[in-house]
């Protein structure tokens, strides 16, 4: 019987070890992006933060911001690597969530330049305060300009449907 050793009790590999560094260093520079508010969301050392703020108080010199790196992955070797990453990936999609939709105002626009005079009929039931001869124009000038001019009379329809919205 040939004796195997135990893989779990060796030490990682040297390329292993230098893998993690250079994840760490990669995820630092990702971090060096965010404001000093952000990375205390994170739950973040105030040495790394500092670091991380001296790293963009630094010039654009190469040397200077690779060695800033190289002690930010240092610093980075206590962190929870996972959970940093998760918790930038719960904050981004958080961020992408409080994006507004389209105003009321850019949604029937697209609806008009789209249906035509059964939305305007159904605009003006909704907002009784809108220029049927106004949008209807705006819709025919529209459809005849080139591709080209299009955007402006949709821009036109739009900031009328804005102002007469919001008013």
């Amino acid at each position: 019987m040939k004796f195997e050793p135990n893989r779990e009790l060796e030490p990682p590999s040297k390329t292993r070890l230098k893998q993690n560094a250079t994840d760490l260093q990669q995820l630092g520079q990702k971090l060096t992006t965010y404001s000093p508010a952000v990375l205390r969301k994170l739950l973040l050392s105030e040495v790394l933060i500092s670091a991380l703020e001296e790293f963009n108080r630094l010039p654009n010199s190469n040397e200077a911001r690779r060695r800033q790196l190289q002690f930010i992955g240092k610093l980075m070797r206590d962190l929870d690597y996972d959970a940093v990453i998760k918790a930038i990936g719960d904050m981004e999609i958080g961020h992408l969530r409080k994006k507004k939709k389209p105003s009321a105002a850019k949604q029937l626009c697209e609806a008009i330049l789209e249906s035509g005079n059964a939305e305007i009929n159904a605009a003006l039931e909704q907002y009784p305060q809108l220029n049927r001869q106004t949008m209807r124009q705006l819709y025919r000038e529209h459809n005849r300009a080139a591709e080209t001019s299009r955007d402006k009379f949709k821009t036109k329809l739009q900031n009328y449907l804005q102002k007469q919205i919001n008013s």
